[in-house]
């Protein structure tokens, strides 16, 4: 969620923090920084909230999933290599013929996890982050406070979730200011190995620009061992975006059947008019034998619906094709 028709700069950086009306949930997450044996790392842990969203949301403890005995990293460590090699699944011709017939520019990245293998689809497109940049903006705060061992107290886990869950953008500001802005994130990117992501440096974070490619490898850091966040702030950051409310759904949950389980964040924005839009999803997908990071970015689309089409198309292929076995589209 950013902007409006007629292509407004995407968040004013001088934008006061609002009141929070009394539809505001009253819950807060705890989260709590942890001292681990052997050095400053430190972890952040969410309570499990115990009563269903309005709205028609889904109940947090519903919806916040075991990853694989626990750990997703750790399944990944287990099948890492040992999954059949697949073809690119932006080669097949059904991936060719759709994105053949889609106005706009295209550029995406799908990484396997049981395999190791990487694909990207027009890798040079570069595209405004909308929001997507909110998954940046919460790893860049989480890595704060593992270093300096500082808890998030209520009111930043109030932010965080409505950044998050309701892509609210005047709590994406506010923790934007908070963890230091451009500079910040920038710092945390060239750690994260984000070489093709420039922040926006005047306060306008939608307006940062990145790559597919770059977007998969933020991805990693919520599932991959050893890396900038460790195990409990990466069940923390994923379990928000496996509970984006229910009209952000969309995007690469696109032909994933309701059993699997999808983290993912979505921005659209128009660009310069409301028929020039900017609309971009990534996510993790785990289930029925798949496991992989996705990013999509979409850039010129006549509507934001057409974008959403042109995601979920996609998609859906790349569901379809890195089936269960790993033996589709080879």
């Amino acid at each position: 969620m950013l902007g409006g028709p007629g292509g407004p700069r995407l968040v004013s950086p001088s934008r006061r923090r609002r009141t929070r009306g009394s539809h505001r949930r009253a819950w807060v997450a705890g989260v709590v920084v942890v001292v681990v044996a052997g050095g400053l790392a430190a972890y952040v842990a969410a309570h499990r909230r115990d009563h269903a969203k309005t709205g028609g949301r889904r109940n947090i403890s519903a919806a916040v999933r075991s990853r694989g005995g626990g750990s997703a990293r750790g399944g990944l460590r287990r099948v890492q290599g040992h999954a059949a090699k697949l073809a690119d699944p932006f080669t097949t011709p059904a991936t060719r013929t759709d994105l053949r017939a889609r106005d706009g520019a295209i550029t995406a990245a799908v990484e396997d996890l049981r395999t190791g293998q990487t694909w990207l689809y027009h890798p040079r497109g570069r595209a405004q982050t909308a929001s997507i940049v909110k998954v940046d903006i919460l790893e860049t705060l989480l890595r704060q406070a593992q270093m300096s061992d500082t808890p998030l107290d209520d009111d930043d886990a109030d932010l965080v979730q409505g950044m998050i869950e309701n892509s609210n953008d005047d709590d994406a500001t506010d923790l934007w200011d908070e963890i230091g802005g451009s500079s910040a994130v920038a710092s945390y990117n060239a750690a994260a190995g984000l070489t093709q992501t420039i922040p926006n440096s005047d306060g306008f974070w939608g307006e940062t620009t990145t790559s597919a490619a770059d977007q998969i490898r933020l991805l990693r850091q919520l599932v991959l061992a050893h890396t900038l966040l460790n195990r409990a702030s990466q069940d923390y950051e994923l379990g928000l975006m496996e509970n984006v409310e229910a009209d952000q759904e969309w995007g690469v949950s696109g032909g994933v059947p309701k059993g699997a389980d999808v983290a993912l964040k979505n921005g659209w924005v128009p660009l310069t008019s409301d028929s020039n839009w900017e609309v971009n999803s990534i996510g993790r997908v785990k289930g029925d034998g798949r496991f992989y990071l996705i990013a999509v970015l979409t850039s010129h689309d006549p509507s934001e619906a057409y974008g959403i089409d042109t995601i979920e198309g996609l998609s859906r292929i790349v569901w379809g094709h890195l089936a269960a076995g790993g033996s589709a589209g080879v």
